[in-house]
C-alpha cells in the first residue's frame, strides 16, 4: 500500500494538460531552429494552464523580424522570451559563444530580448488601447548548462534561463515575472485582442466558465487518483484516515461505502451537518443496506429507538443538550445493526457518539470502523482525538489538496497551514478581494457580484456559494441579496444559497464568495471557510483581513463598495 501510495503522490498532475498552445495545432515544423522547439515544448507541458503560448511571432517596424516565443498570462501580463541555441560566456560584459569565446554574439542576446520587447510593448499599446502595458523580457539557453563570467549590472539572473531552469519552467517564469513587479494584469478582452494581433489567424476564445469547468475535471481526475491508492484500507477492521481540507476525504468515505455496498454489507454512512450528507447521498446509490445522513437525526430514526420529534424551531441547543441526552438514554433500546460504519467530518463527533456507534455493528459480521478526520477543521469541542496505531487502528494520511486550483490552494498552505498540492494543478479563475469594512459595505458588494456572475455572466446558481462567518451577516445578506438557506435551494433550484461556515463545512463550490467583516476572525474558520472553493475565490472582508491573508497586491479586483 504504502508504495502504490507513493507512486500515485508522484505523479500526481503529470498527466494533465498545461500551458496553451496558440493555436492549438501549432506545427512545430515551422520551428526551423531545434532549440526554439525544445523550448516551446518545455513550456506548454510544464507551465499552468493560465498561460498562453505564441510562437513564432512576426513584426514588422524599421524592419521585418521574428520574436522566438511570447507568453500571456491574466495576472502576469507578457512576456517575449528569445531562444539561443549555443552555449554562452560573459566576458567584459560581452555575451560570447562558449566554444569560441573570441567570437562576439551578433545580435547581443539582451539586448535583442529588450528592443524585441519594446517594440512588443509599443505595438501592443497602440493596436489594443493598453498604454500602460509593459512586456518582461528573458533569454532562453536550452543548451547551456553554465556560464562563465559575470553578467553585465543591467541584467538580472532571472532573465537568464539556461537548462537547470528549464527543468522547472514553471518557477523559473514566476521569477522572471516578479523581480521588478512592473507588470500589468490582463482582462479576459485585453488578451483576446493581443491574440488578434499577434496571431490573426488563429481562432481563439478565452472562456473562463470553459476553463473553470475543465479545471473542476482535472482536479476530480487528480483525486481520483490520490484515493484510489487508499481505496484498499477497508479490508482492515478499524481505519482512521486524516487529511487537511480539500485531500478527498468524503470522496474517500465515498468510495468505502460504494465497495462496502457491492459487498452486500449494510453501511452507515455519517457525518455531523445535513448539508455533506445530502452531497454524501449524491454520490452513492439509493438502496436500504445503505443508511447515509447526519448523526444526531439518522440516530433518532434508528430501529428500537424511542421516538422524538424535533420542535420546528430547534436550535444548537436543543439538539445538542435534549436531543443528545434523549438518544444515551434510550441507545441500549436500538435494534439495528451495521457491517461497516463510516464516520465522515469524525472531528465533529465525542468519544461517547463514536462508541455508541461501535454498539451497532453486528457481532457476526466483519466490524468494521473506518473514521475520516481533520483536527484542524474541529469547529465543535466535543473531545475527539484521532485514534492511535498502538490501540489497534490502521492509520493513514491524504496528504495532496486535491480541491482547491492553483491560487487558492497556495493561499491556504501559504496563510492557514493547509495541505499542499499537485505542482501542475489547473489556475482557473483565481482570487480577488472585494474591500468591505462594515456589514453594510460588505451586503453591497456581494449585490455588485452576483449581479455580474448571475446577469452578465450566466453562472449557475448552483456553481456559487455566498458562506460568511457569522450569523448576523447570513440573516442580512439573505434578507438584502435574496439569498437562501441550503435546505430551500435544495427543494426550489436556481437560487444561491448563503451559509455559515458551521453548515458549509464538508461542501465544494466552483464559485465561493467569502463574507467576513471581521477582521480578526479565528484562522480555524478561515481555513474552512476559503477552502471550499474549487476554482473562484472572492473574499469580501476588510482591508486589514486582506492584509493578514496576504491578498492586497495579488487580488484582481479591488472595488470598495460605499
Amino acid at each position: 500500500m504504502e508504495r502504490n501510495l507513493f507512486r500515485v503522490l508522484a505523479n500526481l498532475g503529470q498527466a494533465v494538460d498545461m500551458g496553451v498552445l496558440i493555436p492549438e495545432d501549432f506545427p512545430f515544423a515551422l520551428l526551423t531552429n531545434d532549440a526554439e522547439q525544445q523550448v516551446v515544448r518545455v513550456l506548454r507541458d510544464g507551465l499552468r494552464d493560465g498561460w498562453f503560448i505564441i510562437p513564432n511571432v512576426g513584426m514588422s517596424a524599421r524592419r521585418d523580424f521574428q520574436l522566438d516565443i511570447v507568453l500571456l498570462h491574466a495576472e502576469q501580463g507578457v512576456l517575449n522570451l528569445e531562444v539561443k541555441g549555443h552555449r554562452i560566456e560573459v566576458r567584459d560584459g560581452i555575451w560570447r559563444s562558449g566554444r569560441h569565446p573570441s567570437q562576439r554574439l551578433q545580435p547581443q542576446p539582451y539586448q535583442q530580448a529588450q528592443s524585441n520587447a519594446f517594440a512588443l510593448r509599443d505595438l501592443l499599446r497602440s493596436e489594443c488601447g493598453l498604454p500602460n502595458l509593459n512586456v518582461e523580457y528573458g533569454v532562453a539557453f536550452p543548451n547551456t548548462t553554465s556560464f562563465e563570467g559575470r553578467l553585465p549590472p543591467e541584467v538580472n539572473r532571472a532573465q537568464l534561463l539556461i537548462a537547470s531552469d528549464l527543468d522547472d519552467p514553471q518557477h523559473a517564469v514566476d521569477l522572471l515575472m516578479t523581480h521588478r513587479w512592473g507588470n500589468h494584469p490582463l482582462s479576459q478582452d485585453e488578451i483576446e485582442s493581443i491574440v488578434h494581433v499577434l496571431c490573426p489567424s488563429a481562432t481563439f476564445s478565452w472562456d473562463p466558465l470553459a476553463q473553470a469547468s475543465s479545471a473542476r475535471s482535472r482536479l476530480d481526475d487528480i483525486c481520483e487518483e490520490q484515493i484510489k491508492a487508499m481505496a484498499g484500507l477497508d479490508m482492515n477492521t478499524r481505519v482512521a484516515v486524516t487529511g487537511a481540507a480539500g485531500t478527498g476525504k468524503s470522496r474517500l468515505a465515498a468510495s468505502w461505502a460504494l465497495r462496502a455496498f457491492h459487498r452486500e454489507e449494510r453501511t452507515l454512512v455519517t457525518c455531523y451537518n445535513e448539508p455533506l450528507a445530502a452531497q454524501l447521498r449524491r454520490r452513492l446509490p439509493e438502496d436500504d443496506s445503505l443508511r447515509i445522513g447526519p448523526f444526531l437525526t439518522t440516530a433518532l430514526s434508528l430501529e428500537g429507538m424511542e421516538p422524538l420529534v424535533p420542535p420546528p424551531d430547534a436550535g444548537d441547543d436543543w439538539w445538542n443538550v435534549h436531543a443528545v441526552g434523549h438518544l444515551l438514554r434510550y441507545w441500549h433500546q436500538v435494534t439495528e445493526q451495521f457491517d461497516t460504519i463510516i464516520i465522515d467530518e469524525a472531528q465533529d463527533f465525542s468519544p461517547a457518539w463514536i462508541a455508541a456507534l461501535e454498539m451497532l455493528l453486528d457481532p457476526e459480521g466483519p466490524r468494521r470502523v473506518l473514521l475520516l478526520a481533520d483536527e484542524q477543521q474541529m469547529l465543535y469541542q466535543r473531545g475527539f482525538t484521532t485514534p492511535l496505531a498502538a490501540d489497534g487502528w490502521t492509520r493513514c494520511e491524504l496528504v495532496v489538496n486535491c480541491r482547491n486550483s492553483y491560487s487558492i490552494g497556495n493561499l491556504i498552505r501559504r496563510r492557514l497551514n493547509g495541505a499542499p498540492a499537485p505542482l501542475n494543478r489547473p489556475e482557473a479563475s483565481g482570487i480577488r478581494w472585494i474591500k468591505a469594512e462594515n456589514q453594510l459595505a460588505a451586503v453591497a458588494a456581494v449585490q455588485e457580484q452576483l449581479h455580474k456572475l448571475l446577469v452578465e455572466q450566466g453562472r449557475d446558481p448552483s456553481t456559487i456559494l455566498v458562506e460568511t462567518t457569522d450569523s448576523t451577516t447570513r440573516a442580512a445578506l439573505r434578507t438584502q441579496a435574496n439569498l437562501v438557506a441550503w435546505e430551500q435551494a435544495s427543494s426550489e433550484p436556481g437560487q444561491v444559497v448563503c451559509e455559515n461556515v458551521h453548515r458549509a463545512k464538508g461542501l465544494e463550490v466552483d464559485t465561493v464568495l467569502f463574507v467576513c467583516p471581521d477582521s480578526e476572525v479565528d484562522d480555524t474558520l478561515l481555513y474552512i471557510g476559503l477552502s471550499r472553493a474549487v476554482v473562484e475565490l472572492i473574499v469580501v472582508a476588510p482591508q486589514a483581513l486582506a492584509a493578514r491573508l496576504g491578498l492586497e497586491q495579488a487580488s484582481g479586483e479591488n472595488v470598495t463598495s460605499p
